[in-house]
């Protein structure tokens, strides 16, 4: 008969896996990608303004004192944010606030919208009785030399 030898079990230590330094890498990257991530405003249209060397960025208002009229390349009117038909757009100006001549519109119109159209919407927004119109436009940094 053979004689069996049993060594005695040594215990193994269990693995451990220490998580603080995998959730110091997830705080980083949720960090970064916070910094670095760009958002629009809810209903913000994607617009082809044209560019202009001596425009400046407006102070923000508040979202619920804004009255932004834009127009689209093929003749959509938009009344912030809403389409609109453009028979009926001073009406809805005046919809917009209590004192009009107290009140500023931005009038944003794509870069290869008709002149005839941006300036039939100026006009309904002076005969709306609006005290300023603001024209939108992309801000661009030209070089003396870099003009066109």
């Amino acid at each position: 008969m053979s004689s069996v030898v049993f060594r005695p079990q040594r215990r193994r230590r269990r693995a451990q896996l220490n998580l603080t330094s995998l959730i110091d890498v997830l705080f980083l990257l949720l960090i970064f990608f916070m910094l670095t991530s760009t958002f629009r405003l809810r209903g913000e249209m994607d617009l082809s303004l044209p560019q202009s060397s001596t425009a400046e960025a407006r102070a923000t208002d508040r979202p619920d004192q804004r009255t932004e009229i834009t127009l689209r390349e093929d003749g959509t009117v938009f009344l912030n944010g809403r389409a609109i038909d453009p028979a009926l757009l001073r009406d809805e100006l005046l919809a917009t606030t209590a004192d009009p001549a107290n009140a500023r519109v931005t009038l944003s119109a794509e870069a290869l919208a008709k002149h005839a159209d941006v300036v039939r919407l100026l006009d309904v927004v002076r005969e709306a009785g609006f005290g300023g119109v603001s024209l939108g436009a992309e801000v661009s940094r030209f070089g003396e030399g870099d003009r066109k």
